[in-house]
């Protein structure tokens, strides 16, 4: 286990979870459609995506609700100097709970426990403006613009980072 909340704990991702794991991206078909042109992915799609998370040193977690010990969400990040959080989603169940902003926050808690001093994020900028007001209500700021590519679609996005 990487860290945990009163309601939630984050581990270590493995194969055997991906049918949960590819419920919370289901749960999610405007994020799948915008980001990968599909509105239903399945586990091996997640248990390559598990696998390409880990080959660039990422750590591809799920976020467990420990009252139901179902999977809730995803999160994968990669800690350094700057910590790099590549992906923060929770099965729509949770969504516009506070449970974001909770997940988010104990992120950082361990990250700058590690000796990191700054965060980043890239947010997609063409599918919910809502992301991006929760990514600059928890203290992160515009750094740059980009073009992400994830599979086969490139997206508009800005790296956001805030000081820890």
């Amino acid at each position: 286990m990487f860290f945990e909340t009163e309601k939630f704990k984050v581990e270590l991702a493995r194969a055997e979870d991906a049918y949960e794991i590819a419920d919370v991206y289901n749960s999610n078909k405007k994020f799948l459609m915008n980001h990968i042109g599909k509105d239903k992915i399945d586990g091996n799609w997640v248990v390559k995506e598990l696998e390409d998370m880990k080959k660039i040193d990422f750590n591809p977690c799920k976020i467990i609700e420990k009252q139901s010990n179902k999977v809730a969400g995803v999160l994968d990040f990669k800690v350094e100097e700057e910590t790099y959080l590549a992906i923060l989603i929770l099965k729509s169940d949770y969504k516009n709970k506070g449970m974001g902003k909770l997940l988010y926050g104990a992120l950082e808690k361990y990250a700058k426990s590690l000796g990191s001093e700054t965060m980043r994020i890239d947010v997609v900028t063409n599918y919910d403006a809502n992301v991006l007001k929760f990514w600059n209500s928890n203290g992160f700021i515009k750094f740059k613009d980009v073009k992400l590519s994830w599979g086969e679609k490139e997206l508009p996005a800005v790296i956001m980072k805030k000081e820890i």
